[in-house]
């Protein structure tokens, strides 16, 4: 009854903060109600969080809050850790869109990343690829979708202009991939999954990528493009160069030590861009089965490290870890990149 009671006063307290549009929530005021651990958390000084509220789901507020009260927001409303991000337009897929957003506090970028709402993953394509990159590779006069076409189902999307204005930001726009059945090396990559890519490569330099007969349906001259060596100093830790450089796409460099290439199946894992010796994009790359699993909470919320070079080409704004999230409260899927360091000191 007393756990009840206190839910109902922060329940209450939420709904205030809504109404009267408090930035500001008055700290370490607890109720009488709270626990040892909501005192505990209060020590710890206020949080930002963005509220949220159902009945103004698309107006968003960045508020200092106690931690207690951080909690009651996240579990009670559509409120989300803050500050309130940055939204790019959102481009349908399944019976959901998928878009950018961005948090950014003093100038400086706490997280970049994709959501969808967890409906995405209903009716999602099923076809191999959407055909739009293609090549008869074997000149036989037919394509193959399944050996002579790459991509899978792609919805470019432009990142929030709040972020790609900051001084010293590389990544320029978004694409997000959907391969129903994978893609290869044969019992790695061949299972359905999302590829997220954050590009450092404007988009028009990535549309004139080719198609053509060889690598993964490439251009030849644009394949030897993509493939040119990074020198070593620019290229990532632990990662390789097998050559594996696509139509519209350009080179993909794996890092050898992830699990997959090990024993352990294909969950998700971090690929790096590259064309023309350049660094081209970041690229989680995560099985469906994978985020299911998280909703279901059979599978964890987590970041994961970024392995760096040892020096960027292009000084700026990079993210040193990776994150895959559920937001029960909001029914949606986070795929980001956060705890940003610049390069350029």
């Amino acid at each position: 009854m007393r756990a009840k009671k206190f839910l109902t006063w922060r329940g209450i307290l939420a709904a205030a903060l809504a109404i009267a549009g408090i930035t500001v929530l008055l700290w370490p005021n607890i109720p009488a109600e709270a626990t040892t651990v909501d005192r505990a958390a209060a020590s710890s000084g206020p949080v930002s969080v963005c509220l949220v509220t159902a009945n103004a789901p698309d107006r968003e507020r960045t508020v200092r809050v106690a931690p207690w009260a951080a909690q009651v927001l996240l579990q009670q409303t559509r409120s989300y850790e803050g500050p309130c991000a940055s939204y790019g337009a959102p481009s349908a897929l399944g019976d959901g869109a998928v878009r950018t957003y961005a948090q950014i506090a003093g100038g400086k970028p706490q997280t970049v990343g994709i959501t969808f709402p967890k409906s995405t993953f209903n009716n999602l394509p099923t076809a191999m690829t959407d055909g739009n990159h293609c090549f008869d590779m074997d000149g036989n006069g037919t394509v193959d979708p399944h050996t002579e076409c790459v991509g899978g189902h792609e919805r470019p999307l432009e990142l929030p202009a709040q972020l790609t204005s900051l001084p010293n930001m590389p990544l320029k726009w978004a694409l997000v991939n959907f391969n129903p059945m994978g893609h290869g090396p044969h019992g790695i990559y061949d299972t359905p999954h999302f590829d997220f890519h954050f590009y450092t490569q404007s988009k028009a330099e990535r549309d004139a990528i080719r198609s053509g007969p060889c690598g993964l349906a490439i251009n030849c001259e644009d394949f030897a493009t993509a493939t040119k060596p990074l020198a070593p100093e620019h290229m990532p830790k632990d990662y390789k160069d097998n050559g594996v450089a696509e139509a519209a796409m350009g080179n993909h460099l794996v890092d050898m030590t992830s699990p997959e290439w090990g024993t352990e199946k294909f969950t998700q894992t971090f690929i790096y861009g590259a064309y023309d010796a350049k660094i081209s994009f970041l690229e989680p790359m995560i099985t469906k089965a994978w985020m299911e699993g998280i909703a279901a909470g059979t599978n964890p919320n987590r970041c994961w490290p970024i392995k760096q070079p040892q020096q960027w080409q292009v000084a700026g704004w990079y993210p040193q870890e990776y994150c895959i999230k559920y937001r029960a409260n909001r029914g949606d899927y986070t795929v980001s990149m956060q705890n940003f360091t610049n390069s350029a000191g």
